[in-house]
């Protein structure tokens, strides 16, 4: 009988042994949060008219409309901002581009006929492709529609027509009215 309880006790000592050398040390996945983001930011630029600043922001009903002339080139910036805390507003921008490879911004344009480029300044992933900050819209028809754009993060496509093209998640989507006259 002792012999049975000495076995046991060795036998019980070596799978404890066992499970604390099998258990090693894993480093923990740092999960990034996404960040907060309140209100998104358009400026559109022509050289014949004056400038039309569009703020989105996240509790607001109805957005103020885009109007545009037909067959002009518009320079178009795309800002992201976290207002939640009004003294400290953080400008989410810096770390899109800081973040380049992680993210890309797409625009989808319903009811109305319009071209984007990237423009002469715009950002570039580490494999030279644009993430659309900095755009360049020309619209082919007038008309009205709306036009949403998407600030996607880890996208798995970095071309396509439709948003669900890219994969990935959004980290914020708006809609924007728009108008295109002569």
């Amino acid at each position: 009988m002792k012999t049975l309880q000495h076995n046991t006790h060795v036998y019980l000592y070596f799978v404890i042994a066992l499970l604390f050398l099998s258990c090693e040390k894993e480093t923990p996945e740092i999960i990034e949060e996404q960040e907060l983001i309140t209100t998104v930011e358009l400026q559109f630029q022509t050289t014949d008219e004056p400038n039309q600043v569009i703020r989105w922001q996240v509790n607001q009903s109805t957005p103020e409309a885009v109007t545009l002339k037909l067959n002009t080139d518009y320079e178009v910036s795309i800002a992201f901002y976290d207002e939640s805390d009004p003294g400290e507003v953080e400008d989410i921008t810096e770390e899109v581009r800081e973040e380049a490879d992680e993210h890309q911004v797409f625009y989808e344009f319903s009811s109305v006929d319009i071209s984007f480029t990237s423009g002469d300044n715009d950002t570039l992933d580490s494999n030279d492709n644009p993430i659309f900050l900095h755009t360049v819209w020309n619209a082919n028809t007038t008309g009205t529609g709306i036009f949403k754009a998407y600030l996607i993060h880890e996208p798995t496509s970095r071309n396509g027509d439709v948003r669900s093209d890219f994969g990935g998640e959004t980290d914020v989507a708006i809609e924007i009215p728009i108008t295109v006259i002569e």
